[in-house]
């Protein structure tokens, strides 16, 4: 073998004189010459050799193509969850938030703004101990309250489009929805508390710029009503929510199906279904297909409390 890797140069040294004018000597000499490598490359199986190593060399490059992807995206997907948990913690299954570092704190919920002793105007509604644990009493009545129907002009989803699809009953009632309680301690607001089964849907319906976002999952709200009313709306609307300058026509479904009774109520509103961007997935942005805003007699077992602090 080692002398047929000797002959092989020297066969190929010859063959490079091909492409010139030869003498009939000359012409002899690298038929011969093709001959041989001929034979050369039949007994040493070259050219399977060679196959199958431009055949490795293409999965090797594949490999490290998709490997490559799959850090990419892999990175991605970390920095978007980063956001979503940036200064935030969940509760357990037991009401508790592990590792709690601010001492005990009081939840409000707050109903108005005082704007002579720039303050908000808040009841107590529940305590966050020290050890974490989340008790929520909510007994005490909301002093100050908005009639019903301005509920179409103040409705933070901003989710229907059109507001004579709203349809109200006892409208003149007083009303009051949030969608978060306040956390404070000393009298100063520390973060806000939301509740629900999704890190990214209990943030973005709270986030003017990301409220379309189709992250699918659901918040609760918690509503004050004085008298017992109601909320219907079911509105279809078709239109474009690309946000890439490439057009994305699609058909959003929203949904409200409420009925209140005196006093204190629960809301679940629910991100059904989403729209994926296929040009921009980069972005990590989606919107949703459907929104279903029903009322709750519980807090679901599964649900989740997020804190997400105010303090830098």
């Amino acid at each position: 073998m080692k002398s047929t890797y000797r002959i092989l140069p020297i066969l190929l040294f010859f063959i490079g004189y091909m492409g010139f004018s030869q003498t009939p000597e000359q012409q002899k000499m690298i038929d011969r010459a093709l001959k041989m490598r001929d034979s050369i490359m039949e007994c040493m199986n070259l050219e399977e050799v060679l196959r199958q190593a431009n055949e490795q060399e293409k999965r090797t490059d594949l490999d490290k193509k998709s490997n490559s992807k799959e850090a990419i995206s892999s990175t991605k997907t970390t920095k978007s969850d980063a956001m979503y948990w940036e200064n935030t913690l969940a509760s357990n299954n037991n009401n508790i938030f592990a590792n709690w570092p601010y001492g005990e704190a009081d939840l409000v919920f707050n109903y108005g703004y005082d704007v002579r002793n720039d303050k908000i105007d808040y009841i107590k509604v529940g305590v966050i101990k020290a050890n974490g644990t989340i008790e929520l009493n909510l007994a005490n009545k909301v002093p100050v309250l908005k009639s019903l129907n301005n509920f179409k002009n103040s409705n933070t989803f901003l989710d229907i489009h059109n507001q004579d699809s709203y349809q109200f009953s006892n409208e003149n009632s007083g009303f009051k929805l949030n969608s978060y309680i306040l956390v404070y301690q000393n009298e100063k607001q520390i973060g806000i508390l939301t509740l629900g089964n999704s890190v990214k849907v209990t943030r973005n319906l709270l986030t003017p710029g990301d409220l379309y976002f189709g992250d699918e999952g659901y918040l609760l709200s918690w509503v004050y009503v004085d008298e017992a009313c109601a909320i219907k709306a079911n509105e279809n609307w078709k239109g474009d929510l690309s946000n890439t300058g490439s057009p994305l026509l699609v058909e959003t479904n929203v949904t409200y199906d409420l009925s209140f009774k005196p006093g204190w109520n629960l809301v679940k509103t629910e991100v059904i279904g989403t729209y994926e961007f296929p040009n921009a997935p980069e972005e990590d942005r989606s919107r949703y297909k459907k929104h279903e805003h029903t009322n709750l007699g519980a807090i679901p077992k599964e649900s989740t409390y997020f804190f997400r602090s105010t303090v830098e």
